[in-house]
């Protein structure tokens, strides 16, 4: 019991020292193995590095704040209520192709954030590429307006309607694409 307690309290200064760390931020970054510097700021319209991607439309900041691109949705791979859709993997590896380890900056339509926290952004390269238009003409994302950050929604439509007519990504006739009732497009599960 005596050498339980010890290690124990050995364990617990450890803890405390790693989070005094300037690199280590918070007793979660430990047990995740994450390691977000929490003392960078996330300003629309700032310079912000990308730590990695989540999915086809959707970031990680250095300082472990999330993005969520306006104007465009992709198919989903960790949405619980539903099947990985078709394409959803393809467009993943498109977005960290475009954004994973760069520096960005993205500026905001209306809304700051969503209902889940995420900052909402149209998202820009160091050399001016416009990452969310290029996955939809590339067809690697849906347009996709959702009121009331619908300021390049004609933009998006035009772009989308580039990639069906050219057959690029998720239009090239592997997928089936259908209408929800709320007016989103959605892919077919992924074989």
């Amino acid at each position: 019991m005596k050498n339980k307690t010890i290690f124990l309290i050995i364990g617990l200064l450890a803890l405390v020292f790693l989070i005094s760390q300037s690199h280590i931020k918070s007793p979660k970054a430990i047990i995740t193995g994450e390691n977000y510097d929490t003392s960078i700021k996330t300003i629309p319209g700032e310079p912000i590095k990308v730590d990695h991607v989540i999915d086809g439309d959707t970031i990680v900041f250095i300082n472990g704040d999330h993005l969520r691109y306006v104007g465009v949705d992709t198919p989903e791979e960790f949405d619980q209520r539903k099947p990985v859709q078709c394409f959803a993997k393809q467009a993943a590896e498109k977005n960290k192709e475009l954004v994973e380890g760069k520096t960005i900056k993205f500026y905001k339509d209306v809304d700051d954030m969503d209902q889940y926290g995420r900052w909402l952004g149209f998202v820009y390269l160091e050399d001016g590429t416009f990452v969310n238009m290029e996955l939809v003409k590339q067809g690697y994302a849906f347009a996709y307006p959702y009121p009331p950050d619908v300021s390049k929604s004609e933009e998006f439509a035009a772009a989308e309607s580039y990639a069906r007519t050219n057959k690029l990504g998720l239009w090239n006739g592997q997928c089936t694409i259908s209408k929800l009732s709320t007016g989103r497009e959605q892919t077919n599960p992924a074989q």
